[in-house]
């Protein structure tokens, strides 16, 4: 299962890289403080962003303490994926 898990994770990882955010852009960039495109834990949980706050550790995808909107992408199809859903374009 955890293999499987893995799995598409990197898919939606790669298929995120051409994407679109599916994460509004307007709430991103006003959660997102010093406008580096991407959100610490601290940005996502300062109110703006809930969900991303919950899920923070299950999104960062590469572990280095941010998410992207690519990350953020990627979690939800994974999630879709999961459920037998088909991916979002």
């Amino acid at each position: 299962m955890r293999a499987l898990k893995s799995i598409l994770i990197t898919i939606s990882v790669a298929l995120a890289a051409t994407a679109a955010s599916a994460v509004s852009v307007g709430k991103f960039a006003a959660a997102d403080s010093n406008k580096d495109r991407a959100l610490t834990k601290a940005e996502a949980c300062a109110g703006k962003t809930p969900r991303i706050c919950k899920n923070f550790e299950a999104i960062d995808a590469n572990k280095d303490g941010t998410v992207t909107r690519a990350e953020i992408r990627a979690f939800r199809q994974g999630k879709r994926l999961s459920k037998g859903l088909p991916l979002k374009p």
